[in-house]
């Protein structure tokens, strides 16, 4: 592959980003607005969480396939037949709406066939990044996504609001079938992405399946690689039972259900976010790049415990700073590591597997969470005794309490096992200058 080709700032990669980032913009706002809509119309918090399991179900039952097709098949193929598949979806919600036939059942059912879309679309998009970038350059092109992902998840919730009020679920929906049809052309007529996938060539079901066992296999043979997903999938988990599902209701909790507080921190968590990413997009790649990624997870989970210990809207905004400035570090690296060291052939398949552990540990992650706060740490901390009083010294006292020690404890377990996974032989391994020696030939 020509220099040329894989330039992170070339016209294909910047117009894949353009296409993807408005494309994405228009499905989280139908995302938003039908959450909102399916809420509105039954009056249960049970539709929208109905929603997200048809949505998370079917990309978990076929992701590892979705990668083994991405692996053997050509990637633009893919993207461009997910895209239409999902956008046919948004065709119909637009015809019920307009018709006033829209009901659970039918959000249910195309949510599922967006879910089976993403296992396609996903690890094809991730390796159609990998083969339009610079191995020197993925650093900043991740940085890049990171920053254009966190000014959608600012604007997203506004601008969908916005289309509601003016022109209720219809017009969204009509938004959102725009952009995929931007996002479509520009795909298809001005992207080229390189392929080893001969033109004509057919893959079978059977190839696919042995595709799959050899990402598995793989899997066995590169310790320091599956002990890489281990440790995300961990660190995961503890994000999900501790701030992902319970930043807000901690808030509330501790400022006798002050909304305004929630949408501060919530905006300062973003600036965290976005300042790491635009950081990112520009810096020169680091040497050592493991270490950069614990330092983002090691700041990230620093910022999970400290956010339990706060009782001031000071202290939360400070360190939901240096929390979310850490994360898309860690994510990030983790990220470009993974494209370092797996074979472009075999790219497809990893990512799939990292999403699953994602979209499998965060709603795990949030119910366990939520039960536990609910069950075990808030009746915890209600009642009077010694440990009660030497936890009340880091936390403090009274509504609140008991999830604030859940953040505690998630962090304080999450340093422990960065510094237990840093002290690994194997995954050490994984920081060795010549990383890209690994990797087949591009």
């Amino acid at each position: 592959m020509s220099k040329k080709q894989k330039n992170p700032f070339s016209r294909h990669f910047l117009l894949l980003l353009a296409g993807q980032t408005i494309s994405q913009m228009g499905s989280s706002m139908t995302g938003f607005a039908v959450i909102i809509w399916a809420y509105s119309s039954t009056g249960q918090v049970m539709a929208s969480s109905l929603l997200a399991v048809c949505s998370a179900v079917p990309y978990l039952i076929v992701s590892l396939f979705g990668g083994a097709a991405a692996d053997r098949m050509n990637k633009k193929r893919i993207m461009l037949l997910c895209d239409t598949i999902a956008a046919a979806g948004s065709l119909v919600l637009l015809l019920c709406v307009s018709c006033n036939v829209l009901q659970l059942w039918i959000l249910c059912a195309v949510n599922i066939l967006s879910g089976f879309m993403n296992a396609f679309q996903g690890p094809a998009s991730q390796v159609a990044v990998t083969l339009l970038v610079e191995e020197k350059d993925y650093a900043r092109a991740g940085g890049l996504q990171s920053a254009l992902g966190a000014v959608c998840g600012m604007l997203n919730p506004i601008l969908a609001a916005a289309l509601l009020g003016f022109g209720g679920l219809r017009l969204v929906l009509a938004v959102d079938l725009a952009t995929f049809l931007f996002a479509f052309l520009v795909l298809l007529l001005f992207i080229r992405i390189p392929d080893t996938v001969s033109e004509g060539e057919r893959v079978s079901l059977r190839e696919l399946g042995r595709s799959m066992k050899e990402g598995i296999g793989f899997l066995r043979g590169q310790k320091s690689i599956l002990l890489l997903l281990v440790m995300f999938s961990v660190l995961e988990f503890l994000g999900a039972i501790s701030f992902d599902s319970m930043y807000s209701p901690l808030l509330l909790a501790r400022t006798g259900n002050d909304e305004a507080v929630v949408g501060i921190v919530s905006s300062v968590a973003a600036a965290g976010g976005l300042g790491a990413s635009l950081l990112m997009s520009v810096a020169k790649p680091p040497a050592r790049k493991l270490r950069v990624m614990f330092a983002g997870a090691v700041m990230c989970l620093t910022g999970i415990l400290l956010f339990g210990m706060g009782r001031s809207l000071l202290w939360w905004c400070v360190v939901v700073f240096l929390g979310c400035f850490g994360s898309p570090v860690y994510q990030t690296y983790q990220t470009v590591i993974l494209r370092e060291r797996v074979p472009v052939a075999m790219q497809g398949r990893i990512f799939s597997l990292q999403g699953m552990i994602t979209q499998s540990l965060t709603p795990l992650g949030c119910l366990a969470g939520a039960a536990l706060a609910d069950w075990v740490f808030e009746p915890f901390m209600q009642r009077t005794g010694a440990w009660q009083t030497l936890f009340g010294r880091l936390v403090g006292t009274g509504s609140g309490a008991g999830m604030g020690l859940m953040f505690v404890f998630a962090g304080a377990c999450g340093i422990l096992l960065c510094l237990l996974f840093g002290a690994s032989s194997n995954l050490r391994e994984l920081e060795r200058d010549n990383a890209g020696e690994a990797m087949q030939s591009r």
